[in-house]
């Protein structure tokens, strides 16, 4: 049980940095996006580490001490015909809209803002089928 505990720390760490790394300090962001955002972000790093490990022939339970996603290996994992194509495009879709979102001035602009808010926080909800035909896919 402690291997698992470890493990799972290890991935909570792995996903806080790919976070950082790539949209900054989200901590100042509503509560409910905040667990989306770090949700999405497991899911993704858990099958990237999955990819890197069989590309790099490591063990199933190795974890690499710090993440840094290389674009070319994400950037194809939206092609995999499996969870990994779904999972790697909503994480696509979550960094351009949260990035989107961190442009917006929330005093300014708070229904805008509240707007893009509720807008990720629904997309999880979408089937393929709409995401397609609103225009996110990519």
């Amino acid at each position: 049980m402690k291997l698992s505990s470890r493990t799972d720390d290890a991935l909570e760490n792995l996903c806080r940095q790919a976070i950082e790394h790539r949209l900054g300090n989200i901590s100042g962001l509503p509560e409910d996006l905040v667990v989306h955002v770090l949700q999405v972000y497991r899911q993704f790093v858990r099958c990237y580490l999955n990819i890197l490990r069989q590309s790099e022939r490591k063990p199933a339970d190795w974890m690499p001490e710090s993440l840094s996603i290389d674009p070319e290996l994400a950037d194809g994992m939206r092609h995999f015909f499996s969870d990994y194509q779904h999972i790697t495009r909503k994480f696509y879709i979550l960094n351009q809209k949260i990035e989107r979102l961190l442009q917006i001035d929330k005093s300014s602009q708070s229904n805008l803002y509240r707007h893009i808010i509720d807008e990720i926080l629904e997309y999880d909800h979408q089937s393929d089928e709409q995401i397609k035909e609103n225009g996110y896919a990519r």
